[in-house]
């Protein structure tokens, strides 16, 4: 018996501690998304700004306005980074209405590039999400605009969410830009491995098509009964 009672003793701490690996592990790939997303992202678009305003022949005013955009850029990573820690507490929220800070993502994108921005909410997406389906689905959009700004050179963007006849959501994130090599081969960025393991926590998938000198669409598509909570859900069967 006492032989038995140390086996069982045994055997639940390895599972304990196997447990603890894979929170640690989990919790070391959302910290790498958030930074990725929140701040890797601003400081690359900083640098890219930089690189461009030092190519151009400007005027003092101009090196104010260059020099407003840096800090307000800074603002943002210093935002993100304690809104990060936040949420490593446990207080995540990206706001009640989804729509609207999607919205304000998306008019912040327009004003700091020249790309013209769309959102199309169209009939049947829900009102209410729930606060993972809210944050993970802005940090999908979030990540594929930034790639739209740093590597399309596409003149608009539309971001459109709208609900599927077959009961699915679908987030579809388009431009027209050059298109990205999207050959199996080649090695997947850090970004699209965030948005593809974002949209997989929500139960859904995430597929990127491309073609060169045609643009890039980024869809995100989802049961709906994943995104919306239970009772909008079950109000609308």
């Amino acid at each position: 018996m006492e032989g038995g009672v140390g086996i069982s003793s045994a055997a639940a701490g390895r599972r304990a501690r196997s447990r603890g690996a894979s929170v640690e592990d989990d919790l070391r790939r959302m910290v790498a998304r958030e930074l990725h997303d929140r701040v890797a992202q601003t400081l690359t678009g900083m640098l890219v700004d930089v690189e461009n305003f030092k190519s151009q022949q400007v005027g003092w005013n101009d090196v104010l306005e260059q020099m407003d955009t840096i800090q307000s850029s800074t603002r943002q990573v210093l935002s993100s980074l304690r809104q990060l820690l936040y949420e490593l507490r446990g207080e995540v929220s990206v706001g009640d209405q989804f729509t609207d800070s999607l919205g304000d993502l998306i008019t912040r994108f327009e004003q700091r590039t020249t790309i013209a921005a769309d959102l199309d909410v169209r009939p049947g997406w829900p009102e209410v999400l729930t606060p993972p389906a809210s944050l993970n689905l802005y940090r999908i959009v979030e990540e594929a605009l930034a790639n739209v700004r740093m590597h399309s050179g596409a003149r608009s963007v539309t971001v459109v969410l709208e609900s599927r006849p077959d009961g699915q959501l679908a987030v579809t994130v388009g431009d027209d830009g050059r298109g990205l090599d999207t050959d199996a081969s080649r090695p997947v960025g850090l970004g699209t491995v965030g948005m593809k393991e974002r949209a997989l926590f929500l139960g859904g998938r995430l597929r990127i098509e491309s073609e060169a000198g045609v643009g890039t669409k980024v869809h995100a598509i989802f049961p709906k009964e994943f995104l919306v909570p239970a009772e909008e859900a079950a109000a609308t069967h």
